[in-house]
């Protein structure tokens, strides 16, 4: 029998108070919010709502000479309640990296907003009091404030990984030109370390992981708000505008970066509404797709673009296996017609147009054309991130110094730098030297690697999830039957935040093939995307002993 046939014939769950088999009535939609509701309902979690909503009002209202006024108040919440919950910081992170830029003492913008840096010390400053400190509340076996979670080892492959990459950016330091840009740029990757060890502990059930992945679309979303009305409204400057259409760029301040942010959001969605389990996810998710694929569009970044196109193409080779003879036979053909038109067989007529509109012919260091100027400046910024990384082979020019190294390898007229080399990979071996590019490298193997191994513990889970619920649909009993449904959803949707989630790591590093995207606190999202992948199958085993768990008591009772 088919599962979604089963699913309509076992809707009513077994009422196991009677004993006799008969079934239980559904609670009707609205029953079920209200007692959503009324779950939820605490006076600390109403206060807490009212006292947020009165905070934004003031944020709204007030004028920016006054937002000082606020802000220590506001920040004294923020830190008590870290201290106490740490978790929150996680919880927190995701609307504070794109929306910290806005948080400055004089009001103004500026998209170097230290937000996310506080929550990430925070985070840490939680933990070491919850190595001092013992626990204050024990409730049903459940741990609150700083020790409120749980023994956990990081992969040693990423743990070790990490520690190089930090140590061969240290060694940099000895030939930088300014060791506070060094300084800032380490201190980034050390909140990606910090979160890895710190941060995973306290993601302790599938619930909490869900919410924080949940809370990185919210954040998305809100920001896709401000880039429709960036388009709509044709805010931005006058460089922005591409074909009489203004690009949008969110707090980010550039399109590509903000363009390489919300892919992470957009691919989690996509995997979700095409591999998720019930009407119910694949219909938000579906909408949530739709809202970003849009402002996604409106970017209008190339290198956007292609890293979302590797990301789907990622998700469809893994979670629709029977469409991977359809990928081979397109891949296989787009590839003839570029040899036909590489080896001459086809007309370069065909395509010329094509080529100049989209800046890749006749590309000129000295007089670049209105059509390849992007792109004549992205490759003058490679050939001298390269000359820099052959001037100095070992460790580079200093971590975080491509900036103050570029005027004396700028090319033609493209003499202000851009802060980076429009590329990461050759970014890493311009400022670190073939040290720190070896030591990258093997970073992103070992996350891919330590990812990889997640996401086929969860495949192989769901096939057998799926079997199982095959095997059950003769049995007499419902509580079973609604067991393993239960269990199938667990499992499918599980699986799909998986694969969205090594699609978002896909999309990042495809899209820094032409661009730097660990920009505006993205190393701190990059790590939360990292989290949420190595901590799926632990926190899934444990939702899946629950359900079991109920099962028995039902059946017992």
């Amino acid at each position: 029998m088919d599962p979604s046939r089963a699913r309509g014939k076992y809707d009513a769950m077994f009422d196991s108070h009677t004993g006799d088999g008969e079934y239980a009535r559904r609670p009707g939609q609205r029953e079920r919010i209200w007692s959503a509701l009324r779950e939820h309902s605490s006076t600390a979690n109403v206060v807490g709502v009212l006292v947020a909503l009165c905070a934004l009002l003031l944020l709204l209202l007030l004028p920016d000479t006054h937002h000082i006024d606020i802000r220590l108040p506001l920040y004294l919440i923020v830190v008590v309640w870290v201290l106490v919950r740490p978790r929150i910081a996680l919880y927190l992170l995701p609307f504070a990296i794109p929306w910290g830029s806005l948080d400055n003492p004089d009001g103004s913008f500026s998209t170097h907003g230290y937000d996310a840096d506080l929550l990430v010390g925070l985070l840490a400053l939680s933990w070491l009091l919850g190595m001092t400190l013992r626990t204050f509340a024990v409730r049903e076996e459940r741990m609150f404030g700083p020790l409120d979670r749980e023994p956990w080892q990081p992969p040693r492959v990423l743990l070790v990984s990490t520690l190089l990459l930090l140590a061969s950016m240290v060694i940099s330091v000895k030939a930088a030109a300014s060791v506070s840009t060094s300084l800032k740029e380490i201190l980034k990757w050390l909140e990606l370390l910090i979160l890895l060890l710190i941060g995973a502990p306290y993601i302790r059930t599938r619930r909490q992981l869900w919410t924080l992945a949940i809370l990185i679309v919210l954040a998305a979303i809100s920001q896709a708000c401000l880039g429709y009305v960036q388009n709509f409204l044709a805010l931005g400057p006058s460089s922005f505008v591409r074909d009489g259409s203004q690009r949008v760029y969110g707090t980010f301040n550039q399109p590509n970066p903000f363009a390489g942010y919300i892919n992470i959001a957009l691919t989690m969605t996509i995997a979700l509404t095409l591999l998720g389990h019930g009407v119910k996810v694949r219909y938000l998710a579906g909408l949530a797709t739709l809202f970003l694929a849009g402002v996604e569009f409106f970017t209008l970044s190339k290198g956007g673009w292609i890293a979302l196109g590797a990301a789907v193409l990622l998700i469809t080779l893994v979670g629709i296996p029977r469409l991977r003879p359809v990928i081979g036979v397109c891949s296989f053909a787009l590839l003839a017609v570029i040899g036909g038109f590489v080896l001459g067989i086809l007309p370069m007529d065909w395509i010329e147009p094509t080529l100049i509109k989209l800046g890749f012919v006749d590309i000129n260091f000295v007089r670049p054309n209105d059509y390849n100027f992007a792109n004549a400046e992205r490759l003058a910024h490679w050939v001298a991130g390269l000359e820099m990384f052959h001037d100095h082979p070992l460790i580079g020019v200093g971590i975080g110094n491509y900036a103050n190294a570029y005027p004396h390898y700028a090319q033609g007229v493209f003499t202000i730098p851009l802060g980076h080399a429009h590329n990461f990979y050759i970014n890493m071996a311009a400022e670190t030297g073939i040290l720190g590019l070896l030591t990258f490298l093997l970073f992103l193997t070992a996350i891919f690697l330590v990812g990889g191994r997640a996401c086929r513990r969860l495949l192989q889970r769901a096939q057998e999830g799926r079997a199982a619920l095959a095997r059950s649909l003769p049995a007499r009993s419902a509580a079973e039957q609604a067991s393993n449904l239960q269990r199938l959803g667990i499992l499918v949707n599980d699986r799909a935040l998986a694969i969205g989630l090594l699609a978002a790591l896909v999309a990042v590093c495809v899209h820094n093939l032409v661009d730097n995207v660990y920009v505006h606190g993205m190393t701190a999202l990059f790590a939360l995307v990292i989290l949420l992948l190595i901590r799926l199958p632990e926190t899934q085993e444990q939702a899946l002993q629950q359900t079991e768990q109920r099962l028995s008591t039902a059946t017992f009772t």
